[in-house]
């Protein structure tokens, strides 16, 4: 007999787990200690059912079993307010340990997605740091951890959490919650498992670091043995960081070779961990430099492809007619605050897009089929005007000569527009840093690029005697000459139709004889650790010197013979079309523009120059 009343309690136990652990051990232990001392009384079986009754009854259901999963050495147990908050709270058992966010140097990371909702992990309990062998570090929960979650569907969003159980083996498992089965905590036990989850979480603070120089200065005892973390994985390289006491306190400091800026760290200290928000202070100098950068790169962009058609009507709207120093002065003042005002609507769309999650960049607008379409047909309008197939009528002629302003004012806004594709020398870097930084910085950036843009075509228009100098005097010639700056207008027009057509397209097949494959991060990542060599094109059909660098570069023998004979692999990130993970990868590279070519050789990888020579690639 005494061998069925330890499964009976047993049983108990086990069923009472759910509802309450407490209640539950404690009625397990009495069951089991009189059955063992009087196994043979009947009382005792009368007093052990009714005890079990008893207990069942009283013990008030903390959590459903739909809210409590178990794998072999884990159990997450899932809370919520019943608006939009989740509390997980995870156990392991002895010897057993799972990874946080960022496993170290071995592991896999703890994850949660959510389906039929966005997740976004508000909190996570700071991690134990362990050193194995002296030099690799591992970043681990034991016994217990908290995840706080925020949702935005409560009512149907399934959580799903990833993760790997390691002792002398490690095991991936994955364990999935429907939330609507899941009743809804009660304030007070929420309130307690608040106070109890909030005791594990780092405290939140923010610290400033020069842009120029990634360094944190902490108000700590100058010898206090610390941890500095990044809670993702690649984000930081853990061997550049310095920690060293200062007069006012500690400095923490790290390379900038990773593509991406350090944006948050967990610092853990024998008392408290901090997990530290990292804003970055722009120097003058730095920003400065930049905007010379941009005004450089600006005043280069009218020589990019994509600005011929601008530089036809330019050319011709100064040779036409000779004007008074007051109208050209005019002219130039209305074309620049063309170019200014399209820069800076351009620059307001990108940083509210940006600050909404968005991945966009320059020349996002010509992923729009819409835009392309209209762009297209109104460089057609523009083409059939010029060479006089269609003439405005006499009213509207009369008007428009009156309205010369702002005919100067809508070309330098439309040449804003259709130049935006382009990226010349020094444009890239300008734009990428101004997009790694924040609002101000775009603002800035794009304004020393709209004063390069509009720069050459105003002096031109406010001094054209040079100009005009090297001309032979109005005559005939000038009819021949307005047929062939109309050319580029044209072409302009039929290429925007060829990218309408590519976006239309829906095959997405890649045919190339060299085999580029579709850029995928992952297969990246691999072959970089086998010391493969990579390139990578950044490239679209809205992109002029895109496909210049194409015909001139990578569709040419010489380029064919090098990929061949260094086994280099070959992947393409095509955004004609708006591409989340390929806008993120751009955005990684510390790039907003394109083209980007980057090489990866030797387990490292290198941002190419816009027209890079095939002989100084690395074999």
């Amino acid at each position: 007999m005494f061998t069925i009343y330890p499964k009976i309690s047993e049983f108990a136990r086990f069923f009472l787990f759910s509802f309450n652990r407490r209640k539950a051990n404690l009625l397990f232990i009495f069951c089991r200690y009189y059955i063992a001392q009087r196994e043979k009384d009947m009382k005792c079986k009368i007093l052990f059912a009714l005890m079990l009754l008893v207990g069942t009854l009283c013990a008030n259901p903390a959590v459903s079993s739909e809210a409590v999963k178990h794998t072999d050495n884990t159990t997450i147990r899932l809370f919520h307010n019943g608006v939009d908050s989740v509390l997980a709270q995870f156990e392991i058992k002895p010897d057993w340990h799972i990874s946080w966010s960022n496993p170290g140097d071995v592991g896999q990371p703890t994850t949660v997605r959510a389906e039929n909702s966005t997740v976004e992990v508000v909190a996570q309990s700071t991690p134990q740091v362990r050193t194995l062998f002296e030099i690799m570090h591992e970043y681990l929960y034991e016994n217990t951890a908290y995840y706080a979650l925020k949702l935005d569907n409560l009512n149907d969003a399934e959580l799903t959490f990833d993760f790997v159980e390691c002792s002398d083996v490690c095991k991936p498992e994955k364990l999935s919650f429907q939330l609507s089965d899941i009743k809804q905590t009660g304030a007070e036990e929420w309130s307690i498992l608040q106070t109890r989850a909030t005791a594990t979480f780092p405290q939140k603070i923010t610290l400033t670091s020069p842009a120029t120089d990634n360094l944190l200065t902490l108000d700590f005892e100058p010898n206090m043995p610390i941890n500095f973390l990044a809670p993702q994985k690649d984000v930081l390289d853990e061997e550049s960081v310095e920690i060293t006491p200062s007069e006012n306190g500690i400095q923490i400091r790290w390379n900038s070779d990773r593509p991406e800026a350090l944006k948050q760290a967990l610092i853990i200290t024998p008392e408290q961990s901090y997990l530290a928000d990292i804003e970055y202070l722009t120097s003058w100098t730095t920003l400065l430099l930049m905007i010379l950068l941009a005004i450089l790169g600006g005043i280069i962009l009218n020589a990019m492809p994509c600005v011929f058609p601008i530089l036809s009507l330019k050319i011709w709207a100064l040779l036409r007619e000779p004007h008074t120093k007051r109208q050209a002065l005019k002219n130039a003042l209305a074309y620049t605050g063309g170019v200014f005002i399209s820069f800076m609507l351009l620059s307001a769309l990108l940083a509210w897009l940006k600050q909404h999650g968005a991945n966009v960049g320059w020349g996002f607008q010509l992923q729009s089929p819409w835009f392309v379409g209209a762009m297209a047909i109104l460089f057609l309008l523009m083409f059939v005007f010029m060479v006089g197939w269609l003439k405005f009528p006499e009213l509207a002629s009369q008007r428009m000569h009156k309205l010369a302003s702002a005919h100067e004012f809508a070309t330098g806004f439309f040449a804003v527009l259709i130049a935006s594709p382009c990226t010349g020398p020094f444009m890239g870097a300008a734009i990428g840093y101004a997009f790694m930084r924040g609002t101000w910085e775009i603002f800035a950036v794009f304004s020393g690029l709209a004063l390069g843009y509009a720069l050459p075509y105003a002096l031109i228009e406010i001094f054209p005697q040079p100009l005009r100098r090297i001309l032979p005097k109005p005559g005939a010639w000038m009819r021949k000459l307005q047929i062939i700056l109309a050319v580029p207008l044209l072409l302009t027009s039929l290429w925007l139709g060829s990218v309408l057509y590519a976006q239309i397209d829906t095959d997405d097949a890649l045919v190339s004889e060299l085999n580029w494959q579709p850029f995928d991060a992952d297969e990246i990542a691999e072959l970089n650790a086998a010391h493969e060599n990579i390139f990578v094109d950044f490239t679209a059909d809205w992109c002029l010197t895109c496909k210049f660098n194409h015909k001139i570069i990578l569709d040419t023998d010489r380029f064919a013979k090098f990929v061949t004979q260094n086994n280099v692999h070959l992947f393409v990130a095509d955004i004609t079309e708006h591409n989340a993970q390929y806008s993120a990868a751009l955005q990684a590279y510390g790039r907003d523009s394109i083209p980007l070519y980057v090489y990866y050789h030797d387990g490292d990888y290198e941002l190419l120059p816009l027209f890079f020579r095939i002989k100084n690639l690395p074999r």
